[in-house]
This record gives C-alpha cells, structure tokens and sequence, in this order.
C-alpha cells in the first residue's frame, strides 16, 4: 500500500511539473482564433486586396502606354508598375493556400529575368506566359526591363520600333493583374472563402495542415529565399564566394530596390506585431517562449527587426552603385537578417511546435 501511495504522488508531481514547464501545455492554451481572424482580416485580406488593384491599375496604364506611347503615358506606366510592387511586398509572406496553388510569386516576381528570352519573345510572339519555361521572361522585373531599357532615352523607348515591346509589356500585365485578382477571389467570402479556412477551428494547432503550421513555414521560406537572400544575398555576393550580382537585385532596371526591401521589412514586421491587435508576439508571450539563451522571445524577436530596420536605413538607392561602392554596409544588413532567419526558423517555430517542411539547401 505504501508502494502503491508513493507511486501516485510520484505521477502527480510528474504531472505538475509538465504543466508548469511544458511549452507545449502552455502553446495549447493559448487560443488561436483571435490571431488567425486579424491577421486574415485586417492583414491578408487588405494585402490581397491592395495587389489587386494595384495590378489592375498597372494593366490600365499599360495599356494606354501602348496604344498612346508618349513620355506621359510612359511615366505613369512606370508610376503603376512602382504601387504594384510596393504592393506585393505587403502580400509576399502569406505565399500558401490560394498563393501557393495559383504560383502567384513566380508570375509576379521572379528575378533576375532573362533578357535574352524577354527579346526573343518581344520578337517571337510568346506561345503561353503562363509555362515554366516563361517564368524568367514576365512579371515585375520583366516589365521594368521593358519600360526603362538599358541605354534608350524615354523619346526612343516611345518609339514606332519598339511597338512590340508594349504589345509584350501589355501580355505581361493582363496575366499579372489575372493572378492577382484570382488569388483576392479565392480568399474572399463571396469567392472561394479561403479566409473561413484560415480561421476555422478545424484549422487550429500546430500541425503541418495548420493554418499556423502554414503560416510559419511560408513566412521562413519567403523570408530566407525571398527577401534575405533575393533581395539582398544574392546581389552583394553573399552565395557567390564574394563576388557581387548587382543585375541580380530585385529592381535593377527601375533603380528602387531599397525601397522595396523597407516595404518587405515593414510588411513583416506588422506580421510579427499583428498591426495593432493579436499578432505572433502575444502566442510567444502567452506560451512564454524564451530563446535558447533563455530570454524572452518575443522581446528578442522585436529587438532584431529593429536593428534590421536600422541597418537598412543605411542603404540607399541604387543598391548596385552602393554594392559596388560600399559592400560591407549591404553585407551588414545580411548579416542582420540572417539573425532574425534564425530566431524565425529556429527559436519561434520550435516554441510553436511548427516542423518546418521546406528544404534548406545553405546550411542555415
């Protein structure tokens, strides 16, 4: 009897142990509706939202550059293509559900293009711009290869001669603004209602069908891929053994890239806050997740993206001319996100329980 008595005080304090440590205990109290419903409302949505219009507004102005080239049209047609990418910056971390099976980022903003195969298909005529073999010839960059070409003034891009560059840059549009207004569609109540999905009990937890689980993983990977290594990685050399690809930065042509790489750091940075509501700090501090040096996360998370944002607001446009003039400034603000890529992918998705799915090919 006495064995038996120890026995149950031995599983009692067993078991209150787990629910005063266990992250995981803590992570399953938290309630996960308030969060999902925010950031579905007053951020996913609005973003998609935004991209569509702006894409719209980019087709428009496209198509009045095409049928009356002056430098007017010409400008306002670069203006449009400037409000798209901004606007796509706000969308780029939620590339899952209809993002994901619509390829919505290799349409829209697949860099470095090929230019070859822009001119060929100028040229040729391109069978289908939706195929894989096209994804390096459309979206953003591809048309601000067309609308600011290399070595041409604004009179000469205005020419008769280059007629088939606007037919071209008008395809382009139509399929961007397409995706775009499909994915919106999709998330919509009134269209496919993704966004019920999203924040739908059934939905709730940390599994690899989760809308956590899905978020987490589409933010790692848009975040390492996308922004640390396309936006800045890449061009300042990072992952060619110092050699620097300028043509590589996301808009080379249009000579922007460090505004758009604030809007990105901005765009995550209301992800991580949830705006001014339930956001990914509140679940970090609700489970009271601390880092592996044992300080709070969600504190740690914060103070990393701004020292991010200060390290990048010692960037300036154009980013090749400072790649070329001022490489361990741009090296700097790698090494910053790189830091934020850990507490991400390492730190934030194992106090959630999120596996993360996707393959890292770096090391990281």
């Amino acid at each position: 009897m006495r064995l038996l008595t120890l026995v149950f005080l031995a599983l009692a304090m067993l078991t209150s142990c787990t629910s005063d440590k266990d992250p995981f205990g803590k992570m399953n109290d938290f309630d996960q509706g308030p969060m999902l419903e925010n950031l579905a409302n007053n951020l996913i949505v609005p973003s998609y939202l935004g991209l569509r219009d702006q894409t719209k507004s980019l087709k428009e102005a496209i198509a009045a550059y095409r049928s009356a080239p002056t430098v007017e049209t010409l400008t306002a047609a670069r203006e449009a293509l400037k409000f798209a990418r901004l606007a796509w910056q706000q969308c780029s971390p939620y590339q899952f559900g209809p993002s994901e099976s619509n390829g919505l980022s290799g349409i829209l903003n697949i860099y470095p293009v090929d230019t070859l195969k822009i001119n060929r298909n100028v040229q040729n005529g391109a069978d289908d711009l939706t195929t894989l073999a096209n994804a390096d010839a459309r979206g953003f960059q591809t048309l601000g290869y067309l609308l600011y070409r290399p070595g041409l003034s604004d009179e000469e891009l205005i020419s008769a001669t280059l007629a088939p560059d606007r037919l071209y840059a008008d395809q382009v549009a139509l399929l961007m603004e397409e995706a775009s207004s499909t994915v919106y569609n999709e998330w919509v109540p009134e269209g496919g209602n993704y966004i019920g999905t999203f924040t739908s009990e059934d939905a709730y937890g940390v599994n690899v069908g989760s809308s956590v689980g899905k978020l987490i993983n589409a933010m790692n990977l848009d975040f390492e891929r996308n922004t640390r290594d396309g936006k800045i990685g890449i061009p300042v050399g990072i992952r060619s053994l110092g050699q620097p690809i300028p043509h590589a930065c996301e808009a080379y042509y249009a000579g922007y890239s460090v505004e758009l790489f604030k809007a990105s750091i901005a765009a995550y940075y209301t992800l991580y806050k949830g705006a001014e509501d339930v956001g990914l700090d509140d679940y970090l501090q609700a489970i009271e997740a601390t880092t592996t040096q044992n300080e709070d996360l969600s504190v740690r998370i914060d103070t990393q993206f701004k020292a991010l944002i200060e390290a990048g607001n010692m960037l300036e446009d154009p980013l090749p001319a400072q790649i070329a003039n001022d490489q361990v400034t741009v090296q700097a603000v790698f090494a910053e996100m790189q830091r934020l890529a850990v507490l991400f992918k390492t730190d934030m998705a194992s106090s959630l329980g999120v596996v993360i799915t996707y393959q890292d090919n770096d090391g990281d």
